[in-house]
């Protein structure tokens, strides 16, 4: 539940009291640049509110405040809780009003916002779907359905498989096709989503949702480039498996990777048994339908990979040591911060001798029990953990 404004306004005095005053640098002397990061928030909107209203960078109706401070939100807004939608809402909104102020908001993409994007739906949280759902959404429904059982018969699908009419309906509620479709590459979110960045550095420090593996390549424009490619050729694979009418916009990703298997095997058995191919199979095609088959082992889904790995918040530090300071100097940072694995109890605990971040303390307190909301605030060299009502100087200057 969102606090009573009295009380909100009452911790943000308290939070003055306990920030660092610029009135006492020395004259001429400008403060340093202002960051302030939050992590996992996964349609928990009211808390999302509260702490950014603790971290002094949003208002209680969520506008801007932050002047020229620069904003981090490092993915996984979607899925789980409730108010999904809206925290997205608010996210694209700080990003051009803090523009407008002088300040920066950068809004990085989550492994949920890419499953979303590859038709994971999973954790999609029922309300999430009743948002987008109108009069018409029962007749959208029925038209999805006959369409989805007419392409699962010709990407070999069983009747097993197909399932009855009323468990595919329920399985898939009003709204369904319309969150679909605004998630999608044309759609109000989905273009949106798709311009998010895997990782960002600013000043001396990076910031993104899971983490990197130490035994990765390249930099921070490399690995932006290899997420931004994936995604690129997923949705154009998609687009031409529904072109075939193997799978239907709305397919979800389990049936989109067997109507792409279903399709290359048949290729294969045709090539085997000196039968001439359809002029429709190109070397692009194939190429397209082996880039979904291996979905799970890119940059997208792949357990070492930017979107998943959770060896900055899990490995000992003991072990890896000497490989996250050889990860840092390649990247040209100081530190990094991540999100992605839940830190419970919910508080900030700096790893690594103060070099990484985990700032995912379970935000959605329902699902991640005690988990609560947090941000980390980075002014210069110095660190600190803010939680409403509290701050913790996690680092000195």
């Amino acid at each position: 539940m969102r606090q009573p404004r009295f009380a909100v306004l009452g911790i943000a005095a308290a939070l003055l009291c306990l920030a660092p005053a610029a009135a006492r640098l020395p004259a001429g002397q400008t403060p340093p640049a202002r960051i302030v990061a939050i992590g996992d928030i996964h349609g928990a909107a009211d808390q999302f509110v509260g702490i950014l209203q603790a971290a002094g960078v949003a208002d209680a109706a969520g506008k801007w405040t932050g002047g020229n401070a620069t904003f981090v939100q490092t993915g996984d807004y979607l899925d789980r809780g409730a108010a999904a939608i809206q925290a997205l809402d608010l996210l694209m909104a700080l990003e051009g009003q803090a523009k407008q102020a002088g300040g920066r908001a950068e809004i990085l993409m989550g492994n949920h916002e890419v499953m979303n994007m590859l038709h994971e739906f999973t954790d999609v949280s029922p309300e999430a779907y009743a948002r987008f759902a109108d009069n018409k959404s029962d007749d959208r429904r029925r038209k999805a359905y006959d369409d989805s059982q007419a392409a699962l018969k010709r990407a070999g699908g069983s009747d097993e498989e197909s399932g009855s009419k009323e468990a595919w309906l329920a399985a898939h509620p009003p709204g369904y096709v319309e969150y679909v479709e605004a998630m999608g590459p044309k759609g109000k979110y989905g273009k949106w989503l798709r311009a998010r960045k895997a990782i960002v550095q600013v000043d001396t420090t990076a910031f993104m949702h899971a983490g990197l593996s130490p035994a990765s390549q390249g930099g921070v424009d490399d690995v932006n480039r290899d997420v931004a490619r994936a995604i690129r050729a997923w949705d154009d694979s998609c687009d031409q498996l529904v072109q075939e009418r193997l799978i239907t916009p709305y397919s979800s990703v389990k049936q989109i990777v067997a109507a792409a298997a279903f399709d290359l095997q048949k290729i294969s058995k045709a090539i085997d048994a000196g039968q001439p191919l359809d002029a429709r199979v190109t070397r692009e095609y194939v190429d397209q339908l082996k880039s979904i088959a291996l979905i799970g082992d890119g940059p997208l889904l792949s357990a070492q990979g930017p979107m998943w790995f959770r060896g900055l918040s899990q490995t000992p530090t003991e072990e890896s040591d000497e490989q996250v300071t050889a990860l840092l100097s390649r990247l040209g940072v100081k530190r990094m911060v991540v999100g992605h694995t839940p830190r419970l109890p919910g508080r900030i605990a700096p790893r690594f001798d103060n070099r990484v971040f985990p700032i995912d303390t379970g935000m959605l307190s329902t699902f991640f029990k005690g988990g609560r909301a947090s941000a980390l605030e980075i002014t210069g060299d110095k660190v600190t953990a803010i939680y409403v009502g509290e701050r913790e100087v996690l680092v000195e200057r």
